[in-house]
């Protein structure tokens, strides 16, 4: 059985907290917008492209792991964790846009 974490703030804040994370990500409407673009800068083909967006779409689902972890954590902790995840993995799919990286593996953009 699940614990709760004791203290003054209810069990919906950790609900909260990880929904705020993912729209503040944006992940759910972005990668249609940008996925033309790594098709056509980084070379990828159309295989890649699809793997890239199943593991975008896994990825979305797993976002509720921070509610589940909120109950360990504190909220703000949980939210700087997502904030610096989805500020290092759109700014390095940005700097490969922007080609101010030159040469960015495949592995390395499914991982962000």
């Amino acid at each position: 059985m699940l614990t709760l974490k004791g203290g003054t703030r209810p069990p919906w804040v950790s609900l909260g907290a990880s929904v705020w994370v993912q729209i503040a990500s944006g992940n759910t409407f972005t990668f249609p917008l940008y996925s033309h673009s790594l098709k056509s800068v980084l070379g990828f083909n159309q295989r890649q492209l699809t793997l890239l967006g199943v593991a975008n779409d896994i990825g979305e689902n797993v976002g509720l792991l921070p509610g589940l972890a909120c109950n360990k954590f504190p909220p703000w902790a949980i939210l700087l964790v997502g904030s610096l995840a989805s500020f290092l993995g759109y700014g390095l799919i940005w700097l490969a846009l922007s080609q101010t990286l030159k040469s960015l593996p495949y592995l390395l953009v499914t991982a962000s």
